[in-house]
């Protein structure tokens, strides 16, 4: 077993995201390691290497640039640099793009949050974390954070129905 002397932490800029960073400047501590954060800029099925801009959603185009600034400011916001954390920031599918950047900083540990997205949605698009989970390299460690914790609970009878369905 090889001890975490690379973290990788997912972030897509959210309250849910940062709650895996608080995890994994812990680690970092205990184990002297470095944290990578990324961040990706979603684009569209086909879409191929990183590309100085990228579209949103709402169609305002992001640079990777603008995006290292807002991810700065958020952890600065946050109180969240406390050791020098490098950043970041690719084009394209979220689960692609963590996985190879894990083989491309040779990452030991990837540290990132659970959304629990279900439903429909969860059903047509996936878990990022569920596939970053399956095909990455290296040990995933998921953080359910706090927040999420207080907005969802099960009964134990939804509980082990979901466990005896899976």
């Amino acid at each position: 077993m090889r001890l975490p002397k690379k973290i990788l932490v997912p972030t897509d800029m959210s309250t849910f995201s940062l709650a895996a960073l608080q995890y994994a400047e812990i680690i970092a501590e205990v184990f002297c390691a470095e944290i990578t954060l990324i961040h990706i800029i979603q684009s569209g099925a086909g879409t191929g290497p990183v590309h100085p801009e990228d579209e949103t959603g709402d169609g305002k185009s992001v640079t990777i640039v603008e995006s290292k600034k807002m991810i700065s400011h958020l952890l600065m916001d946050k109180d969240l640099v406390i050791r020098s954390i490098k950043i970041l920031v690719r084009s394209g599918s979220p689960a692609a793009e963590i996985v190879k950047a894990v083989k491309e900083i040779d990452a030991d540990l990837i540290v990132m949050s659970t959304h629990g997205r279900t439903g429909l949605h969860h059903t047509v698009v996936g878990s990022v974390a569920e596939k970053v989970v399956r095909y990455a390299i290296c040990p995933v460690l998921t953080v359910k954070p706090e927040e999420f914790r207080e907005l969802v609970s099960l009964s134990e009878e939804e509980i082990a129905g979901d466990l005896h369905m899976g």
